[in-house]
């Protein structure tokens, strides 16, 4: 048996989840394997039947039981993540009696350890494959929040939550890759939307929970609450099978290569920058909520109620973003955005009751889930199909240093420029946004309907040769075990 073989079987064993012996079975009944002067007559008709497997024929289904589990799975992740990203600013001034900024830090760093480890995450996820890396992320996620009790100083503390964040950027990036590999390509828009609804939810879950326990200065039992969510991750996550993706001969032998196109999609860079701004300006309200309404004397129903908001008006965009990508193209969904993002932070600035400040929140809340699930599912479009992981990990790791660095770096001029500047600051980067999607993508349009429609045709046509060609290779490594066999 010679080594191209078996490298070709044990891949092609592993994608259809049958052990070898089966395999065999099934390729000698379906007549598969030949002798050598039959191997030019028949090599169509064996492409045919191994393209055409169970496991890989291609579904439009999209509810499937792996999907919904994956977009459950998400959604405690994310409130996890929510809840201590209010936590653990708060906990560092009630502990350690820090400053507004030292205290975004420790709420940002969490984000800058997920935005380092999405960078090998996303390059890698199909070399490791994509549901061991799923499994020891949940698990690395579920077994940090244990140190959160341990930690005795701030310096530690910060090394918890960068090392968490690390954890959570793992999973968070093998989540988003295998629904992306779950979605049907024609249906992509709607899919990553109700994925990410899952997100909108917990973005209105976790602050709510948090604002309420902070309150009442119960923070061990913020601790024990994530605890018990992210042991229900870990066990959720083993219900989960991933769609691994082929890796040929020829990728194996690059993995060692380093260069900055096996780390990040050129092609899905620009449509990440836009999500970077709306990562600014959601960080920017979700750090300094608690501290601004405290500032402008609104404590009512403005400020317990602000993330409900939110996530309501976020909650009926994402669906109806999938819709509008999938029927008419991204420029429709991501403008409307950027204007809503913009106007909640002006509004948001010149807030004086109640009213003022959920009008922002429902403006700010159609505005970053539109932004989100649109530049999500464009990021994925942008690239190739074997390179889904790479433009996930694009997307997530602009989006992460948006929310990473827009409490610390805007959070710097409250005390002296005050909360107002700093939320007209953040709108001014919105409204610079819709200049920056013009001159990179719309004057090109590259996200009208038509051209979206014409590359997801190439895209099926390029997987699909691909797999012909793996299919090609597999049949003459199998004539070899043939011949030598006879």
């Amino acid at each position: 048996m010679n080594q191209d073989y078996e490298e070709s079987w044990k891949e092609l064993s592993y994608e259809l989840h049958l052990p070898p012996e089966e395999l065999r079975d099934i390729l000698l009944a379906n007549n598969c394997l030949r002798p050598e002067h039959e191997h030019k007559k028949t090599i169509h008709r064996e492409e045919k039947e191994l393209t055409d497997m169970p496991d890989t024929v291609v579904s439009d289904k999209l509810w499937t039981k792996d999907y919904i589990f994956d977009v459950g799975v998400n959604f405690l992740l994310y409130t996890v993540h929510f809840l201590l990203m209010l936590w653990s600013t708060a906990y560092a001034i009630h502990v350690w009696d820090v400053s507004i900024s030292t205290a975004g830090l420790a709420s940002g760093i969490f984000i800058v350890g997920a935005l380092f480890a999405r960078i090998p995450a996303g390059r890698f996820i199909d070399f490791i494959g994509r549901r061991h890396l799923f499994l020891a992320g949940t698990a690395m996620f579920f077994l940090l929040i244990f140190f959160y009790h341990l930690v005795p100083s701030l310096e530690l503390f910060l090394l918890v939550r960068f090392m968490h964040g690390a954890a959570f950027g793992i999973t968070s990036t093998a989540a988003s890759t295998i629904a992306a590999a779950l979605v049907p390509l024609k249906r992509m828009g709607t899919g990553i939307g109700y994925f990410t609804l899952g997100v909108t939810i917990a973005s209105a879950v976790g602050p709510f929970l948090a604002m309420n326990l902070i309150a009442a200065e119960e923070f061990s039992l913020c601790i024990n609450i994530c605890l018990g969510i992210a042991l229900g991750i870990f066990l959720l996550s083993f219900g989960i099978h991933a769609k691994e993706r082929v890796i040929l001969p020829e990728e194996k032998a690059d993995i060692r290569a380093v260069s900055w196109d096996r780390f990040f999609s050129v092609k899905a860079l620009a449509i990440s920058c836009i999500a970077l701004v709306g990562g600014v300006c959601y960080s920017t309200v979700l750090s300094f909520l608690g501290a601004y309404t405290n500032a402008i004397g609104i404590t009512g129903i403005g400020a317990t109620c602000f993330f409900l908001f939110f996530a309501a008006a976020a909650f009926v965009s994402r669906p109806l973003t999938g819709w509008l990508l999938d029927n008419y193209g991204g420029n429709i969904a991501v403008y409307p955005a950027l204007i809503s993002m913009a106007a909640a932070m002006a509004v948001m600035a010149g807030a004086g009751s109640d009213a003022e400040l959920l009008a922002g929140a429902l403006l700010l809340g159609y505005g970053y889930g539109t932004i989100t699930a649109s530049c999500h599912a464009l990021a994925v479009h942008c690239a190739p199909m074997h390179q889904a992981g790479i433009a996930t990990s694009t997307y997530f790791v602009l989006l992460d240093f948006g929310i990473g660095i827009g409490p610390y770096t805007l959070g710097s001029f409250v005390p002296s420029l005050g909360f107002s500047f700093v939320y007209l600051a953040a709108g001014v980067l919105a409204a610079a946004g819709m200049v920056m999607y013009y001159c990179l993508l719309a004057r090109r349009r590259r996200f009208s309907r038509h051209q979206m429609d014409r590359d997801s045709q190439a895209k099926t046509i390029v997987e699909e040769r691909r797999r012909q060609f793996y299919a090609r290779r597999f049949a003459k490594s199998a004539n070899g075990l043939h011949r030598q066999a006879v």
